[in-house]
Parts: structure tokens; sequence; C-alpha cells
């Protein structure tokens, strides 16, 4: 078989007088894995018009990426555009990429130049669309910068064929122009109609974003909730019981505009995603029905499924998780067979207050997330999917936005099937970050007799931010309720300290960590976000401290209470000097200046160290 391969790769190469008629044969398809497959591999391209012929199965995304030598100038074409998706002025031969939307059946890819080049390698691949949210979505914790296109040039954009942008944003025509010379979209995330009431009403709703932002290729919709089984309508009020009905009943009427969006020839060309929540869920047909998912997919349009899977405190309780991800997926396909083809699975990218999912100071995140994809990447029942997207950069640190690149150029581009990460899920660096053993694990100072002690609050850890949506109940397993507290004496400094293990030398780590006033958390009251900043000290003994990457930054929480209490989120990048460092946090701004009123409460939780990931 491999020699049959070889074989097939060497006579793709030959004078190009129009595909199939110049009898050019066909690659045939090579998985990589669940995402990415090789529809063409060739070499040794020295001499113009020179083609390689695939096929792709279905309509989506190719990856073409070719490297050269030589002293010419080789371009790359595909089919019959007469602008090259790749442009090598050899002097310098580094590899060269693009990505292109093609339609089912058969495509031709070309090489012409002036010159002495030779193409060593030309590689296409079909891809899924990989889709970054996004461009204009800034994070709310604003010490992290913004994410511009200066920002997400460097991971992002090479590894992502979709944008997803607020639906009033302003970009340059130069910004515009280029991103679309590659081939790439610009999807804007719209809402659904709250006054609309007929299919014509959310119609003109939906299409009015193309009228308004011309440069548009696709709308995103915010969002069809279906995870509230009717059983559970009996404990609803009855108002409620009546938004339920005639939620249900809707969806026949956005069906309709769907269908609408569909045959209208404005906007033949443009994509229509849908967010569908409900994530770990099975298919719930008995709110949406039985043809709301199937209208999209018979449009031709796009499901994007969230998942948003939260970190587990357990080996056995992640296992599940993902488990879940992989019957939830497999049911929506045996009750709408041909849906994974239309399906794009929108994990969870939310990794930090004033709402995440990063619940677990003993999770390393980034890992989670590598097992999500992996899982997708490779399990039998995951083949087929449309695309994927992490969502939201309005709430991940500049890191986890950054690793969603990293990722999709692993598994979804490079289509690797081993992990991108070698580290352990469950963190070692800090024990009982939480304080939900007490004070186990912590070296403790007073300045006086009972300025420090273990307590909690219920929902405290919601309050902070560790929480999955509005509406949620708090977390069966009290994540995030449980705190040190200290109070703050005109006798000294509190401090608590650890020893911080299993470092490796000369790698970066981040540290993480929550305080609040905790009159605040006991009496919410009014107040402006900066005269509610922790006052605190956290110095890491024995490393390397990013002071221009660290920092700490007041938010207030969401959505409860409905009085917000203001939370300190601390952040500090550090390099290891050697396998073990010394944490210590003190209440005092400084050995001799407390900083802020004696007498003053504090909490803190979530000491969390991990790899940072450059």
């Amino acid at each position: 078989m491999r020699t049959r391969l070889i074989s097939v790769a060497v006579i793709f190469i030959c004078g190009f007088a129009g595909a199939a008629e110049a009898g050019i044969p066909f690659s045939r398809e090579r998985k990589l894995n669940n995402l990415v497959s090789e529809l063409a591999n060739g070499s040794s391209i020295s001499m113009s018009s020179q083609s390689m012929a695939f096929t792709r199965s279905s309509d989506g995304w190719v990856f073409i990426s070719s490297t050269c030598k030589g002293a010419g100038t080789a371009r790359v074409f595909l089919d019959t555009e007469s602008d090259a998706v790749i442009v090598h002025d050899t002097e310098g031969g580094p590899r060269r990429e693009a990505m292109r939307y093609v339609t089912k059946g058969a495509h031709t890819i070309r090489v012409d130049g002036n010159g002495e080049f030779n193409v060593e390698r030309l590689l296409v691949k079909a891809i899924p669309e990989l889709i970054h949210c996004g461009l204009g979505f800034n994070p709310e914790i604003k010490s992290y910068g913004l994410y511009d296109m200066g920002f997400l040039k460097g991971d992002i954009l090479p590894n992502v064929t979709t944008l997803i942008v607020p639906n009033n944003i302003k970009l340059s025509d130069s910004v515009i122009e280029d991103w679309h010379r590659q081939g790439k979209r610009f999807v804007a995330e719209v809402g659904i109609n709250s006054e609309g009431k007929t299919a014509e009403d959310h119609f003109k709703f939906w299409s009015s974003f193309y009228e308004k932002t011309p440069f548009l290729d696709g709308i995103i919709i915010n969002e069809f909730i279906v995870n509230r089984p009717v059983i559970e309508w009996a404990g609803l009020t009855p108002e409620r019981r009546v938004r339920m009905e005639q939620e249900r009943q809707q969806y026949e009427v956005y069906g309709e505009a769907i269908k609408r969006m569909h045959t209208d020839n404005r906007h033949r060309n443009k994509m229509l995603f849908g967010y569908v929540g409900g994530s770990g869920k099975k298919l719930n047909q008995e709110i949406i029905g039985t043809n709301f998912i199937r209208t999209i997919v018979d449009c031709g349009y796009r499901v994007a499924l969230e998942r948003y899977l939260h970190e587990m405190s357990s080996a056995q309780g992640s296992k599940d998780a993902l488990q879940l991800l992989v019957d939830g997926i497999a049911d929506w396909e045996a009750r709408v067979p041909g849906v994974k083809k239309q399906m794009v699975i929108a994990f969870g990218l939310f990794s930090m207050p004033p709402g995440g999912i990063n619940k677990q100071p003993d999770v390393d995140y980034h890992v989670w997330m590598d097992q999500q994809m992996n899982v997708v990447a490779n399990h039998p029942a995951m083949p087929g999917l449309a695309g994927l997207e992490w969502w939201t950069s309005v709430l991940a640190d500049e890191e986890t936005v950054r690793f969603v690149g990293k990722l999709y150029r692993h598994y979804a581009i490079d289509g690797k099937t081993n992990m991108l990460t070698n580290d352990p899920l469950f963190l070692t660096h800090i024990q009982n970050a939480d304080f939900e053993k007490g004070t186990e694990g912590w070296t403790l100072h007073p300045s006086e007799e009972g300025a420090i002690a273990a307590k909690s609050f219920a929902r405290y850890g919601r309050i902070e931010g560790r929480y999955m949506g509005l509406g949620r109940p708090a977390d069966p397993e009290h994540i995030g309720d449980t705190f040190l507290w200290m109070r703050r004496s005109k006798k000294g400094p509190n401090t608590f300290s650890q020893t911080i293990k299993d470092l490796q030398p000369g790698r970066l780590y981040s540290m993480k960590m929550f305080s609040c006033d905790y009159d605040d958390l006991m009496n919410p009251k009014l107040k402006k976000l900066e005269e509610a900043r922790s006052v605190a000290t956290v110095l890491i003994e024995g490393v390397e401290v990013d002071a221009k990457r660290s920092f700490s930054e007041v938010y207030s929480s969401s959505p409860e209470p409905k009085i917000p209490v203001c939370i300190t989120y601390y952040w500090k990048i550090f390099r290891a000097k050697s396998a073990a460092a010394r944490l210590t946090v003190s209440d005092w701004l400084s050995e001799r200046e407390p900083g802020a009123a004696f007498g003053q409460e504090q909490t803190f939780n979530f000491l969390e160290i991990q790899p940072y990931r450059e």
C-alpha cells in the first residue's frame, strides 16, 4: 500500500491542461485524524504549469502549504483563480501557507513560476473551519490588554479560517481586504429579536446586519436554548410555563426565517451559524421540535453546539465528562443523521473572572483543553465535524486565548493524534490551594491571636466567577466556598506561606489568586472598584518575576449577588530557577507600610500555579 501511495504522488506532477481533461490522476484521501485528511502531496516541482489534482468529499476548508528553493519566483494557484494563493520569492525559501473554502468535488493545484525554482513540497489537506471568538472581544480583566489584530497575529491568525466579530465593529479597509484576500471569513455575533413575532420579523432582523456591515461573510446567532426538558416544567411558575410554551412554538418561526435567509439571493454566499445551548446534554427536541435542527442542516448552515466542560475534581470525573461529550454528539447524530457534517463544536474558553469554568486551582486548564481536543481528534464516534470554536476571549486571559491557536495547529492543521501538552492534568505545585482542608499545608504567621482563620461562605466560589452560567445552582462540590480569612493588625503583617514544589528550572509559570473585603462579602455595598482593591503583597522567592506581565485588578462579581462584591484578581508570571520556591502572602503593603486601615478583614483563595505557555 505504501508503494502504491508513493507511485501516485510521483505521477501527480504533469502538464496542466484542464484537470480531468488532461487525465491528471486524483490523490487518495489519507486520514490523519478525525479532523484532518491529506488530499495531495507532491515534491520536486521545478517547471511551470505543473499540477496536482485532488478531491474534497464535502464542501469545506483546505490548507495548502509549500516549501521552495532556488533563485526564481514560484506561484501556487488553486483551480481557475487568477490570483495566486501562495507566492514564493525563493531567496529565503520559507514555507508558505494558505487556507481556502472549496466546494465538494474535484480541484486542481498548479505551480507557475519564472527563473530557477524547486518546490520541494506541495501539500493539500482537508481541515475543519477554525473559528476564533474573537476580534473586538477584549478581556474583562483589562490588564491583559487589547486582543486586536496585532495581538492575534502571532498564534491566532495563521491558525484560523474565521474571525467572530461584534456586529457593530468598525475595521479599516486594509484589514478587511487583507483578510478576504486570504480567503478567510468575518462572522458577526448577533442576537435573537426579542420583539420578533413572525418569520418575516426575524428574517429582516438577521438580514439587517449584512446591510449595516457589508463586509460580513456570515452571522452567528446567540443563542438557541434547548437544555430544559418539558418534564421539569412542573416546578416553574405559571408565567414561566407560558414563556416556555411560547418559546417552543417560536422555533417553528425561527426555522421559517432561516429558510428565508437561505433562499434570498442576497445571502447566497453568506454562512449562518446558530449557537445551541445545553452543554454536556443529548439533543432535547421537546422544545425545539424535530424540524429546527434539520432545517439548519438542509440549508447548509452550521449548528454551533455549546460544549462548556468545566474542570473536574478527579481523574474519573474528568474521564466521565469527556465521555458525556462523546455520547452527546453521538445522540445528536442519531436523532438528526448528517448533523455532524454541519456541526461546529463550541468549547468553553472562558477561563477567568468574572465568569469562567477554570474552577479548580489544582487542575491545569490548558491540559484540560488539550484533552477535549484530543478526544475530538481521535475518538471513533467523532469524525466528520465541520468546525471548531472556543468561546469567548472576553473571559479568557491572554495565554489561554493564544493557546487555542496552538491547539488548532496541532490537531486541526498538522493532524496530530498525540497530546500537545506533556504536563499532568492535576497540578502538584501548591497543596490545599482553596483552603478546603482548613490551613493544612500552609505556614501561618498571625500578628496577634485570632488574626488568621479558615472560613467559608455559601456560594462564594460562584460569586468569584467560578460558575457555568446564569441561573445555575451552587456547585455541588462547593468549589471556592472556603478561604483563608485575615484581619489587619497594627502589630504587624499577617502572612501565610508554602513551598512551591515540582517546578522545572528555566520554565515560566503563572500564579493566580482571589481576594476580597470580608465585610463586602457579608454585607455587599455599592462602591467604586478602586476603592475596593485588596491590599496584600504576594512574594515569590527563588524565582525571576516578570513584573511587566504581572498585575492585580479589581472586578465586580456577576451575576450575583444583586449588589456586586468587588474582588481583586492577582496574576504573576515568573521563571523558575530551581525545583522549589517560596510563596508568601501578606496583608500589609510592605513590611513597614500597612497600606490600608487596621481592622480590615480580607479573604484569600484560588492560589493556582501552573505552567505558562509562551
